[in-house]
């Protein structure tokens, strides 16, 4: 490969921080908030103002590791501490996220974790709770902000790929589901939890969909999971193939591994190897090439990961927009619950299964 050209440099990878930071107040503390939210923050230097979660052990744990100097008793102290000068920062599970909103205080700024509930009609009451106290939120939809997806939406806005003609989501991979105890009680696993990331992503890059395809299955590791792989189509009428291969119980590796995003255009294309699907455990880097104009592939070194830049930025656009320095709210809980629908309909298309043949 070449050297990397001008056009290629100057994509965008990152999103400045806010001006002024407000302080954090982190409402639940599961393994997320220690692997992403919490190193996110430290490394972009945003002040956490403190931290609550049911259970205290886990919260003084990850107070201790993070030197987070407040622990709050109960909900209501981490509310009221909060208010509407620092930032929400809504770790929790969806069936507990609208009975906490509407505790949170009117005119606040909230961080709301994905997905937005259990399901769209969830979604719907949860921005209809949030829009009745005039609360500013985004969902922490943080994959439109890694440092790939943001250069791959710069090239595409820029026109570098010309019109884009093919999306092409690719995993098999090893995903350790039984690190989080609450899923089995889920009665869909693999849409709302992992390919709502790339249906949102999706959304923002190519717009809405006419209408989706989708079949989630089981598999026999997994007896007590409603699902863990599945098969997606978007439909964009006859301008765009979109089809994402999910496959998060590949258990042959590391021969064959494979977790990559192809997003093709008219006259280029970009090929982007997901680094931390690679090994869940232990993420390699990201690798993406871009090839445009008749120029050779060119890898662009990428500035971050998704963990833990991505969950910083999204932090940094909400408080950025809350403060005025932003005229877009990327992952508004409006647009979220756009994406909510869409899980919802690729569930009900996996429900009803596909045409029978003749026999």
């Amino acid at each position: 490969m070449n050297g990397v050209p001008e056009t290629l440099a100057a994509l965008r990878q990152s999103w400045p921080m806010p001006s002024r930071p407000r302080p954090i107040t982190i409402i639940g503390c599961g393994g997320i908030v220690r692997d992403g939210h919490l190193p996110a923050y430290r490394k972009m230097d945003m002040p956490v103002a403190g931290i609550f979660d049911v259970n205290p052990e886990t919260a003084n744990a990850l107070a201790r590791d993070f030197g987070v100097s407040v622990v709050h008793s109960t909900l209501d102290e981490a509310i009221a501490a909060c208010g509407t000068e620092g930032v929400f920062d809504l770790a929790l599970p969806p069936a507990v996220l609208l009975e906490t909103v509407r505790k949170l205080p009117e005119g606040s700024t909230a961080l709301m974790q994905k997905p937005l509930g259990p399901n769209g009609a969830a979604a719907r009451e949860i921005v209809a709770a949030l829009d009745e106290r005039n609360i500013t939120a985004a969902t922490n939809f943080q994959l439109r902000f890694t440092p790939s997806m943001l250069a791959i939406e710069d090239a595409v806005r820029k026109g570098l790929f010309g019109d884009v003609v093919d999306v092409d989501v690719h995993l098999a991979v090893y995903m350790p589901w039984e690190l989080w105890s609450f899923i089995p009680r889920m009665h869909a696993v693999e849409l709302p939890l992992h390919s709502i990331h790339y249906l949102d992503w999706i959304r923002g890059l190519l717009g809405e969909p006419a209408s989706i395809y989708a079949k989630a299955v089981k598999h026999p590791r997994y007896p007590d999971l409603a699902d863990a792989r599945s098969s997606i189509i978007l439909d964009y009428e006859d301008r765009v193939r979109c089809a994402l291969s999910l496959n998060h119980t590949y258990n042959y590796g590391p021969h064959h591994v494979e977790a990559t995003i192809r997003v093709e255009g008219t006259k280029g294309a970009a090929h982007l190897t997901v680094g931390y699907l690679i090994d869940y455990v232990r993420p390699v880097p990201e690798r993406l090439e871009i090839c445009h104009a008749g120029q050779d592939w060119a890898e662009l070194p990428l500035t971050g990961e998704r963990v833990p830049d991505s969950f910083a930025y999204v932090m940094a656009n909400l408080q950025r927009f809350a403060a005025g320095e932003d005229a877009r709210l990327i992952t508004d809980v409006h647009d979220s619950m756009r994406t909510m629908f869409l899980v919802d309909a690729g569930l009900q298309s996996s429900r009803q299964g596909g045409v029978v043949p003749e026999s």
